[in-house]
């Protein structure tokens, strides 16, 4: 479990550049937390959301507002 923690850890470190700080706020708790699966998902989020506004034109409609929920997560997944 330390190695694949180890693992959780460094890959937080090495989007450290790619991510805006606030981004790390959730991952952390859960890495400390003992969810550090629930922690990569975040940051897989982050990095989406990330992705997704750099590719947005400044006057498309849409916009992404972080990770959904975990309450929407399923059903905003059934409703693409």
């Amino acid at each position: 479990m330390e190695a694949y923690l180890g693992r959780v850890r460094g890959l937080r470190i090495s989007l450290m550049d790619a991510l805006p700080e606030e981004a790390f706020v959730e991952v952390d708790s859960l890495i400390e937390h003992g969810e550090p699966a629930e922690g990569v998902c975040s940051l897989a989020w982050a990095l989406h959301n990330m992705i997704q506004n750099q590719s947005m034109s400044p006057s498309s409609p849409q916009s992404t507002r972080g990770r959904p929920s975990r309450h929407r997560q399923s059903h905003t997944k059934s409703a693409r």
